[in-house]
C-alpha cells in the first residue's frame, strides 16, 4: 500500500507560526491549519512552510521536493499550497542565505534556497550590504506591484500544470493578499487557473490571515501577526469542505 503522504507549502501562516508565541515548533506545526487537515484524511504531513517565504519560494521548493523525494510507486501525495503576499520577491544573492538555520521544525527545507535572497516591504535587511541591496528592490516593489502578480499567477500556472504532468491532486489557497482586481494585465493569467482546485483564489477578504483578523481574532502571543489555534482549526474546516465539495481528492480515495 502506498503511503499517504500531504505536502504543505507556504509561509509563516501554513507552518503555524507563533501559535505558541514562537517562530517555530513542533507544536505550531501540529496545530497548523495545513497538518489538521492532513489529519483529518488521514494523511502524514510534510510541513515545508517558511517564514518570509515568497510565491517563487513557495514553488521553486515544491519542485525541488519532486525531484529529490517523490516516488510514485510508494506515494500517494496531495499537495496544499497556501500561497503568499504577492508584492515579495526573491532574487539571486551572491551571499548563502540562513532561512533554513530559522526553521528548525520544518520537515523539509529545499537546499537551493541558500542561493536566493528572500524580499519583502516587512524586512529591511541585517548587515549594511543587505540593506543597500534589499532598499533597491523594494522601490522596484513599489512601483511594480501588477508585475509582481503577474509573477505569483505564473508560479501558480507553473505547479498547476506540473501537476496536471505528474498526475498530483492538490489544493491552491491564500494566506494573505494576492490578487487586485482583474485588469488587462492578469485577466489571462487568472482565467487559466483552475477554480475547483484553488480555494477563493480573487477574494483577499477570505484569505486565511485577513478573515480571520477581521473576524476579531487575535493572538496574544504572536508578535508578528499570526493565529492561534482557533482560525487554524476553522481554516481546516474549510479545505475540508471545499475539498469534499469539488470531490478533489475522488482519485485518491
Amino acid at each position: 500500500m502506498k503511503e499517504k503522504i500531504m505536502l504543505i507549502a507556504g509561509c509563516s501562516h501554513a507552518s503555524g507560526s507563533e501559535i505558541d508565541g514562537q517562530q517555530d515548533s513542533k507544536f505550531n506545526r501540529q496545530h497548523s491549519f495545513g497538518n489538521i487537515l492532513a489529519s483529518k484524511f488521514g494523511y502524514n504531513p510534510i510541513n515545508m512552510a517558511e517564514p518570509g517565504s515568497t510565491n517563487p519560494t513557495i514553488a521553486r521548493s515544491i519542485l525541488q521536493w519532486f525531484s529529490e523525494k517523490y516516488d510514485s510507486e510508494s506515494m500517494d501525495v496531495f499537495v496544499l499550497i497556501s500561497w503568499t503576499d504577492s508584492s515579495r520577491m526573491e532574487v539571486p544573492w551572491h551571499r548563502k542565505t540562513w532561512f533554513g538555520e530559522h526553521n528548525p521544525f520544518n520537515d523539509y527545507h529545499a537546499s537551493t534556497g541558500v542561493d536566493f535572497n528572500r524580499i519583502n516591504l516587512g524586512w529591511v535587511g541585517g548587515d549594511a550590504e543587505e540593506k543597500i541591496f534589499i532598499a533597491e528592490y523594494h522601490k522596484f516593489m513599489a512601483k511594480n506591484e501588477k508585475y509582481l502578480e503577474i509573477v505569483s499567477a505564473n508560479a501558480i500556472l507553473q505547479l498547476q500544470y506540473f501537476f496536471k504532468s505528474k498526475d498530483i491532486e492538490y489544493l491552491m489557497c491564500n494566506s494573505s493578499y494576492m490578487f487586485q482586481p482583474r485588469d488587462i494585465y492578469t485577466n489571462f493569467y487568472l482565467d487559466q487557473i483552475d477554480n475547483t482546485k484553488y480555494y477563493n483564489k480573487e477574494d483577499n477578504e477570505k484569505s486565511f490571515y485577513t478573515k480571520y483578523k477581521n473576524a476579531g481574532y487575535t493572538n496574544p502571543k504572536a508578535k508578528y501577526w499570526h493565529h492561534d489555534e482557533t482560525p487554524h482549526a476553522l481554516y481546516a474546516d474549510e479545505l475540508y469542505n471545499f475539498i469534499g465539495e469539488k470531490n478533489v481528492l475522488s482519485k485518491m480515495d
